[in-house]
Formats: structure tokens, sequence, C-alpha cells
């Protein structure tokens, strides 16, 4: 006997969640990336100039999955680095190229943003924003 569920109100939530996120990243997998790859690309937008292994700890990631990451970025071009020429120690940061596809991305993403509040009423959108922020900061 088959089972049947009642698609719940989070469940249709989370798949609307996936499509808008997929949609919303289209750039990025159009330069090879995965989804996944703009959380790095926001958080090192914040980062000043760190050295590969600065940027491995902060991400605690093994090193496989840090350095495939760091070979996607960059095949992708997004990643640009420098020599200290006093200690010598290299320090990666984004390109011009990966602030730009980040900007897209931002762009893409407040987009959805007002889309998705249309229908909202001022009041009932800021309540929503303040609910998924505090959601958000549980974890």
């Amino acid at each position: 006997m088959a089972l049947k569920f009642e698609k719940t109100l989070s469940y249709q939530l989370m798949q609307l969640g996936a499509i808008a996120r997929q949609e919303a990243l289209a750039p990025l997998s159009a330069q090879g990336l995965l989804i996944g790859d703009d959380a790095v690309l926001f958080w090192l937008a914040d980062q000043s100039r760190l050295t590969l292994e600065e940027m491995r700890q902060e991400l605690n990631l093994p090193p496989e999955q840090f350095n495939a990451l760091i070979d996607r970025l960059d095949r992708a071009n997004i990643l640009d680095s420098q020599t200290d020429e006093a200690d010598g120690t290299h320090h990666v940061f984004l390109s011009t190229k990966g602030l730009d596809l980040l900007h897209t991305v931002h762009k893409n993403l407040k987009s959805l943003d007002t889309e998705f509040t249309s229908s909202l009423s001022a009041h009932k959108s800021k309540k929503l924003r303040k609910l998924l922020s505090k959601i958000n900061n549980l974890f």
C-alpha cells in the first residue's frame, strides 16, 4: 500500500526556497560554481586579504573540500592573489570578476525578495523579515 503524504506548508516553503535559490544563483552555475559557493563569496567579500591557510581554517573545511573550492573559484577567475613583499605570505581575495558576480547574485536575491513579498503589506513584510531573521540567527 502506497503512503500518501499531505504537502505541508513547510515542505512547500522548502521547495519554493530551493527553486528561488537556483534562480538567484544561476550566474554562479554559468561560471561552473556550485550552490553553496555563494556563501563563500559573500564571506570573502567581508574579509581582508587572507592567506589560504587562514581561509581554510575560517571556513573549517577538510583539505580536500577546500582545495576543490579553491580550484573552482580559481578556474572561474573569481580569486586574485598577491604576495606580501615584506614577509612573502600569499594572500587571496575576490577579483573584480568575483565582486561583479557577487553583485549580480545580490541583485537577483533582492529581486526575489521583492517578488515574494509584493503581495504583503509593508507591515507584514517587515514582520516576516524579522521572523526569518530570528530563525536564521538560531543557526
